[in-house]
């Protein structure tokens, strides 16, 4: 069978460990579903080092079109909207950003974020979940960003990334224990 090739550049966002592969035959503005994910591995088998990028031979569909979805390695996926629709036989695809702002216990000042009882003391082991306010808001909490867990120090363990130009909820709670509390954060 024959085949039609779509091309993408490597994402610029931090812990991107795949990309989804977006379809529709019905057109531009069409429903898409997943196709296929790719690793995001340089120099794997779906690398083209002569154009320093990646590739997916599809089967031939003329009027086929496509998007490209970002997988970090927490989960967190790029909106299906983000990406702009191309068809095969392109010019390499920029990939949309992800996340590219770090969350921390310092984001907004040093320990501004970090988790401690109303005395000052460190809350290790608590679940931290980062969400868009206006998702928090509307309670849609299903649509959560990112999430992390607290070290001893009260500290994040790892960061959540998310997109600049947005007000975050950060709702803290270590299950039978403290919480759940909440703050805002504008990045």
């Amino acid at each position: 069978m024959a085949t039609q090739t779509i091309k993408w550049l490597p994402s610029t966002s931090p812990n991107i460990v795949a990309y989804t592969i977006l379809k529709s035959d019905t057109g531009i503005g069409g429903t898409y579903t997943q196709l296929t994910q790719i690793l995001n591995m340089i120099s794997g088998p779906n690398w083209l080092p002569a154009e320093n990028c990646f590739f997916y031979n599809d089967d031939l569909v003329p009027y086929r079109w496509y998007q490209i979805q970002v997988l970090d390695q927490y989960g967190n996926s790029s909106a299906p909207s983000a990406p702009t629709p191309f068809q095969a036989g392109n010019a390499p695809v920029v990939t949309p950003s992800l996340y590219v702002t770090a969350l921390t216990e310092n984001s907004g000042g040093t320990n501004n974020l970090q988790y401690v009882t109303q005395g000052g003391t460190p809350i290790g082991g608590a679940t931290i979940r980062v969400y868009r306010k206006l998702d928090w808001d509307t309670k849609k909490y299903s649509k959560v960003v990112g999430t992390a867990v607290t070290a001893a120090t009260g500290g994040w363990a790892a960061p959540v990334f998310v997109e600049p130009g947005e007000t975050y909820t950060i709702v803290f709670e270590k299950t039978y224990e403290y919480g759940p509390d909440r703050t805002e954060i504008t990045v």
